[in-house]
């Protein structure tokens, strides 16, 4: 029954049968440790929980979700079919728990999942795609935390291999052109190396065309490439860029409404981008928007 609630859920998007669904975890109580249909039943209940804690943020979940997906590879042990998908999935669940607690435990252990599944999803693997993405966001992460310039390189060697496995054309080729561009912008902070950051602007460009207006994901591009065009512009000097990044950066917290996680991110930027302009151009209204800007992102960072 659970199966079929869930099934439904990913036609429908229905949240009653996903928590329908959830109730029946009963039905794991009758698959003791074990009886051959406890794996099935454990399965079940871990596509439940993420889906629950992706739409209404559940932290309960996340934290159930983690003991279900290491139950889950202790019953497909390596050699089991299975295994490859069970050390990712549990591994994925590891680092959204990183993104909720901070820590640096479960970045450290996600990783280390992810080598040897990588390991059993050789190249030519449908899913080789999944794991190669998830170990760059990881190591990305990791580096964001630890500032470990290996990870770093790793991050940007996994996330080339990536974007290979979704060439022009595929439905999915935004999430590794977008997390790729942003890993090679900050190692241009970090470098310095021009290469790098007109390598992130391409790819962002890229990203921003498959991410047209309506897109989910749309105002973290539009940000990101305002970033890039912004730090190009203080490091060549082309005032283009610089009123490219201005309009982006405005097009941005549009689609970040208030409450959004990154809205004080995108003010702030933007504002910074228009003192920049004043300075060039001392265009009063640029100054203003810019104070008005800073005012309301000060006042989330400081509820923050």
């Amino acid at each position: 029954m659970a199966a079929y609630l869930i099934r439904r859920f990913i036609r429908q998007a229905e949240t009653s049968d996903l928590e329908e669904a959830i109730e029946l975890r009963a039905a794991l109580e009758l698959y003791p440790p074990g009886h051959p249909g406890r794996p099935r039943s454990l399965r079940h209940l871990a596509l439940c929980l993420p889906d629950r804690y992706e739409s209404q943020g559940v932290v309960n979940d996340l934290e159930e979700v983690v003991t279900l997906r290491r139950a889950g590879l202790e019953l497909c042990p390596r050699g089991h079919p299975d295994h490859a998908a069970s050390l990712h999935n549990l591994a994925c669940d590891l680092r959204k728990r990183f993104t909720e607690e901070a820590a640096i435990s479960d970045l450290e252990e996600s990783i280390e999942l992810l080598r040897p599944a990588l390991e059993l999803r050789p190249p030519g693997h449908d899913d080789r795609f999944s794991t190669l993405h998830e170990l760059a966001l990881c190591l990305s992460i990791r580096y964001d935390k630890l500032g470990r310039v290996g990870d770093f390189e790793e991050a940007i060697m996994r996330g080339r291999a990536a974007l290979d496995l979704r060439p022009p054309g595929h439905a999915s080729r935004d999430k590794p052109l977008h997390h790729l561009a942003c890993d090679l912008r900050k190692r241009f902070v970090k470098q310095a190396a021009i290469r790098d950051l007109e390598e992130a602007i391409e790819l962002h460009c890229a990203a921003s065309e498959l991410r047209p207006s309506g897109h989910l994901d749309r105002s973290s591009t539009l940000h990101e490439l305002a970033l890039c065009l912004s730090k190009r512009y203080a490091k060549l000097g082309g005032v283009d860029d610089l009123n490219e990044a201005i309009k982006l950066g405005r097009a941005a917290p549009e689609l970040h409404p208030p409450g959004y996680a990154n809205r004080s991110e995108s003010l702030h930027d933007l504002a910074c981008d228009l003192r920049r302009r004043f300075v060039e151009q001392a265009a009063t209204s640029d100054l203003q928007e810019a104070i008005e800007l800073l005012c309301p992102a000060l006042e989330l960072r400081l509820r923050g």
